[in-house]
């Protein structure tokens, strides 16, 4: 493979045909190099999660708004209810449906984030993620964490898709930001041109330990 003109990200891994195995290939590397250098007394983990995505990255629950189970029904009998339909003869007629279309199949996304966690009662202190274009639509953890007691780090290097919605932020090509806990509504944040080297950035621990 040529090497790539650009110092920082390349804008052509962006393509859905590569963005898979580069999106878990810089997670491997991003939690090798964090483990690397944390205290003893912490370790970093990659943690995968399996939803369920349509064509337009929308999440699709796997479980039914509306069941009847086994045990339902028998109640239901056991109650008396009428749940057959009328009789045939005096039931309205069946309006046959106008258009046949095929159904978007959906199909099952990993979503891996890494955790850095304090070895000594497995406690949650940093969350790191990599957007994807599935979780950056719908997935965005800034505040899912935000009362939280956990620091994030979101880093996103596509130029595709809504950004995180900062208040002042510039228009910008890649973005990564950083939130910490007892910073917040504050945030640290590195907007990144195309032609600029991705920066090197702080992953904060719990105090007073040292980014």
């Amino acid at each position: 493979m040529p090497h790539s003109p650009f110092p920082g990200m390349d804008p052509y891994l962006e393509s859905p045909s590569l963005w898979a195995d580069v999106h878990n290939t810089l997670k491997s590397l991003f939690r090798e190099q964090i483990s690397s250098r944390l205290p003893p007394r912490y370790v970093a983990e990659l943690e995968t999660k399996l939803v369920i995505d349509d064509h337009n990255h929308n999440p699709i629950s796997a479980v039914p708004d509306v069941a009847v189970t086994e045990t339902e029904w028998d109640n239901l009998m056991d109650n008396g209810d009428t749940v057959v339909a009328e009789n045939t003869a005096t039931a309205a007629a069946i309006a046959p449906a106008p258009l046949h279309l095929k159904f978007p199949e959906p199909f099952p996304t990993r979503l891996t984030s890494i955790y850095v966690k304090r070895i000594e009662g497995d406690e949650l202190v940093t969350v790191i993620e990599l957007l994807s274009p599935s979780n950056k639509q719908y997935n965005n953890k800034l505040f899912h964490f935000y009362d939280s007691d956990v620091h994030l780090v979101e880093i996103d290097l596509l130029r595709q898709g809504a950004r995180i919605p900062l208040v002042g932020l510039p228009k910008t090509d890649y973005l990564a930001m950083v939130s910490r806990t007892y910073q917040r509504p504050d945030c640290e944040v590195w907007p990144i041109k195309l032609r600029e080297s991705l920066p090197v950035l702080p992953v904060p621990l719990l105090r007073p330990d040292p980014d």
